[in-house]
């Protein structure tokens, strides 16, 4: 509380807390944007269904996933046990993960008014179901799919994959 110059009480509020409360708050949502973002980066897929601990590994920093979440090329998506995930690629690709899975979306490439585009996915470990989009339905041939012991050209349209860990 203070007197203002003309004699009457002023009630202050906030303060320095005020101020350091709203500054820690846009430094977060700023981290989050840069996050979401990924520097200029197209949005590859968006997180649909989750169950249990999901995380997504983005140059070198690891962060939990939530539903509506946004993944880009480059991420590595890791379920945890009794965990699972399911995203959509922008092209309407289904790719759903079971536990203890470790998934790398490494090339995604679509241009929605062509629907032509680029997908190469690496399943480290773990089980996948994949189903085709607009770039599987178009050119079959455009869609890669790697285990750590075989590299499969992908034709049909949907298919379960598991790769044993090591």
């Amino acid at each position: 509380m203070g007197i203002t110059s003309s004699g009457r009480r002023e009630v202050r509020r906030g303060g320095k807390g005020m101020l350091l409360g709203l500054g820690w708050s846009a430094l977060m949502l700023a981290s989050a944007a840069a996050w979401a973002q990924q520097d200029g980066a197209t949005q590859a897929a968006i997180v649909k269904v989750m169950r249990g601990e999901v995380q997504a590994q983005r140059e070198g920093k690891t962060r939990p996933l939530a539903v509506g979440e946004r993944l880009y090329e480059g991420d590595r998506v890791l379920t945890a046990a009794a965990s699972s995930v399911g995203f959509t690629l922008r092209d309407d690709t289904l790719i759903s993960l079971g536990p203890n899975s470790q998934f790398l979306l490494e090339q995604f490439v679509f241009n929605e008014k062509t629907d032509e585009g680029n997908i190469a996915v690496r399943m480290v470990k773990g089980t996948l179901r994949y189903v085709s989009g607009l770039i599987g339905k178009h050119a079959p041939e455009r869609q890669q799919f790697s285990t750590p012991t075989a590299t499969i050209g992908i034709r049909g349209t949907d298919f379960i994959v598991e790769v044993a860990g090591e």
